[in-house]
């Protein structure tokens, strides 16, 4: 028997009975209570599509048996945040789908420029904002969407929500003993000083900055600084958790430098006890917690540094000008820019000072990374020595340092980036 035009079937046990008006059909996808019927309802009552909704996220819609997309023309669904296996769905839904199909996902909060970016890459036409996405969903409230993007007004609930717009620093290193994990702690005490202001002036909050250790094994950030763990981390990577707001309250400890610190646990822990969807959801707590997040890279090369690099606003890979570490530079930058080809990584010449003129070597290096050796920072063993025995970071026991002068610049450069209007949200 000939199905009639106006049933489409998504699978054996799910059909959807279409009117009969040759209109582009759309379905719906979303997990939020509510939210694809309202959105469908909307699309319906414009005229302009016929569509359908179903309460499942995009991962389980692409996985459904005898899922059949020749007389799909739209698919709406729900941007969950921090679930990157909607990346792959979406991949998979474009290689299902015909050249016209038309991917839009809908998402009831702020997201940055590097996800939108994600998204995009991967194969969605738009990514529109969603308006009052909220427990109304439940009632007979007026459509909950909007056919174009819609700028969030100062104020409004999207705004309340979005809470700080954190910077994402990661701190990656060539080789063991090159100064990374004292860089980090170097960059949260610069970041985290209260900025100079006039007499009578407003009076104006110090940056919050966090500083963590993702060197789940091998990390002695926190020991560096005497700082002693919290329970809250170790048992959120033992249950396997996503970390949630309170999970990062209880977890970070507060230096009396100016920041805070999230240490690496004591114990050895599986390096595959983190995964992708646990560090997004982590680095979007964090974002939206603290000005500035710092964070002392594992050497690994784990699957869970996919969503960092997709985060991050800063990579500084420290390294030093001997062959061995400028080869093992470059496999490095290859690595982390394969999926992320406008990652922003700035090489840091670790433990020697800028030669006055550079050198055949220096340029060679240079050509051989395509890119210029801006950040230099000298060795201070002597102060290196004096901040570990008290435990505190290199820059607060010796104000002075060449160190803190050689790092000035990036401190500056971060600064801008994160008063610039058009920086990405979070």
């Amino acid at each position: 028997m000939t199905k009639p035009e106006n049933i489409i079937s998504f699978s054996s046990n799910r059909t959807f009975v279409m009117p009969a008006a040759k209109l582009p059909r759309a379905v719906v996808l979303g997990t939020t209570n509510g939210l694809a019927e309202k959105v469908a309802q909307g699309l319906n009552d414009e005229g302009a599509t016929q569509a359908s909704a179903l309460t499942m996220s995009l991962s389980e819609f692409v996985n459904m048996p005898d899922l059949s997309m020749s007389d799909l023309a739209i698919c709406l669904f729900e941007i969950v945040k921090g679930d990157d296996k909607q990346i792959e769905a979406i991949r998979t839904l474009r290689a299902m789908g015909h050249e016209d199909l038309n991917i839009i996902g809908l998402t009831s909060e702020v997201l940055t420029s590097v996800t939108t970016r994600q998204y995009l890459e991967a194969g969605v036409q738009d990514v529109v904002p969603l308006v009052a996405v909220s427990s109304e969903l439940n009632h007979d409230a007026a459509p909950a969407y909007v056919a174009d993007k819609v700028a969030v007004e100062p104020g409004g609930s999207s705004e309340r929500v979005r809470g700080r717009n954190g910077m994402i620093i990661g701190v990656a290193q060539t080789r063991g003993g090159i100064g990374a994990t004292t860089f980090a702690l170097n960059l949260a005490t610069m970041l985290s000083v209260k900025p100079k202001q006039r007499r009578n002036a407003v009076v104006v909050q110090p940056p919050r900055v966090a500083v963590v250790d993702l060197d789940l094994q091998n990390g002695t950030l926190g020991a560096s600084i005497d700082v002693i763990e919290k329970t809250a981390f170790i048992e959120m990577l033992r249950s396997g958790a996503k970390p949630d707001a309170a999970m990062i309250e209880n977890s970070m400890v507060s230096h009396n430098t100016g920041f805070d610190v999230l240490p690496a646990p004591v114990e050895f822990v599986p390096l595959d006890c983190m995964s992708s969807d646990m560090m997004a959801a982590l680095l979007d707590e964090l974002r939206t917690a603290y000005d500035y997040v710092v964070l002392d890279m594992p050497r690994m090369m784990v699957e869970w540094l996919d969503p960092l690099l997709a985060r991050a606003d800063k990579i500084y890979l420290l390294s030093d000008t001997a062959v061995h570490s400028v080869r093992q530079a470059r496999r490095m930058i290859d690595f982390y820019c394969e999926d992320h080809v406008a990652l922003p990584l700035d090489v840091v010449v670790s433990l020697e000072r800028k030669p006055f003129i550079p050198s055949a070597a220096m340029k060679e290096a240079e050509k051989f990374l395509s890119r210029k050796l801006t950040h230099w920072v000298p060795r201070d063993d002597r102060a290196a020595k004096l901040a570990t025995d008290r435990g505190q970071t290199l820059i607060a026991t010796k104000p002075k340092s060449p160190v803190k002068k050689s790092m000035e610049p990036m401190i500056l450069d971060l600064a801008s980036y994160f008063a610039a209007d058009k920086r990405r949200e979070a």
